[in-house]
């Protein structure tokens, strides 16, 4: 009797499990079962094939016959998944998994439309990855995502681009700053303030530059600190001002924690756009997935947007705050 008519997806599955975690532990509370039912499975399935799978003692590596039966099980599980779309598709049921790329500044938004977009298509799945600039280039270049939200598209890549909503970007300081009282200011004032930068790289320390760069601004001193999570904090104690996407500080303008400074030429306006691969049809879910981006997406955008905009300078009681 073949192999295939022997084995159980049970089995597949355990042995998967296994191998993703290391540990039969891991794998039995990841499949909700107990360990010994893990090792129980293992054993079954060694049995059938004539050959040890996994080795170790407490933490397990596949042998070189567990790397290809685990190779050719994720392809079974994946043309399980595949027939599955097929069928609901055939019935006009959006369904699959859709592989979505999001830049760092994104993550901001991203999880809310998500989360938006579950609920209007419950049996659409997702997976969800976080990327600075170079690994979603990477990401596409390899096709690991359907789906990419950024701003600027990487070159040299065949995709299609769907301009999707606003991306304003400002100069941010904690309320106490000096120059959070002044208005109408000049891009020269930047040059004796202590700048807080993202990595050289990321699209927002390409629009900053830009910016010195078309006003003739020379700094005297710039951190290069990574992180819009690292600015924010930085701000908020004082420590400089900050060049931020407004999707990043929404909260902390509503608390009072950051307030948006009044430079001219500010906010610098970009675009968020959609990217998907130009030479390959979009799945029914994915489809799903850009008809709500383009529609209930753009309002939720539009809203969050606004929040920002509202908030453009600190009221008379929010000058005098101190951060903490």
């Amino acid at each position: 009797m073949k192999l295939g008519q022997r084995t159980t997806l049970k089995q597949l599955r355990t042995l998967i499990a296994v191998a993703d975690t290391g540990s039969f532990t891991l794998a039995a509370r990841l499949l909700h079962v107990t360990q010994p039912a893990v090792s129980m499975q293992i054993q079954e399935l060694e049995a059938l094939v004539g050959e040890v799978l996994l080795d170790g003692r407490r933490s397990f590596r596949l042998t070189a016959a567990g790397e290809v039966l685990v190779r050719r099980a994720r392809e079974v599980f994946y043309a399980i998944e595949l027939a599955e779309v097929e069928l609901k598709a055939s019935k006009g049921v959006a369904s699959g998994t859709v592989d979505i790329a999001a830049i760092t500044t994104a993550e901001y938004f991203v999880p809310r439309l998500l989360a938006a977009f579950g609920e209007a298509y419950p049996d659409i799945s997702f997976r969800l990855t976080v990327q600075n600039r170079a690994g979603m280039a990477e990401l596409l270049r390899e096709r690991r995502a359907d789906v990419a939200i950024m701003g600027e598209p990487p070159p040299g890549l065949n995709l299609r681009r769907i301009p999707f909503a606003r991306h304003p970007m400002s100069f941010v300081a904690a309320p106490a700053h000096p120059l959070a009282q002044r208005r109408n200011l000049p891009p020269g004032a930047l040059a004796g303030e202590r700048l807080l930068l993202r990595e050289q790289g990321s699209g927002t320390r390409a629009n900053l530059d830009r910016y010195l760069r078309a006003h003739g601004v020379k700094l005297v001193r710039a951190d290069e600190l990574g992180s819009n999570e690292t600015l924010k904090q930085a701000a908020m104690a004082g420590m400089g001002v900050a060049f931020l996407s407004h999707h990043t500080f929404e909260m902390e303008l509503e608390t009072g924690r950051l307030v948006r400074l009044d430079f001219r030429g500010t906010p610098i306006e970009r675009e968020w756009n959609i990217l998907i691969h130009a030479d390959r049809p979009p799945s029914l879910a994915l489809e799903a997935l850009l008809s709500f981006l383009q529609g209930k997406g753009v309002e939720m955008m539009l809203t969050s947007v606004a929040l920002a905009d509202s908030a453009r300078q600190p009221t008379p009681a929010r000058l005098s705050a101190r951060p903490e």
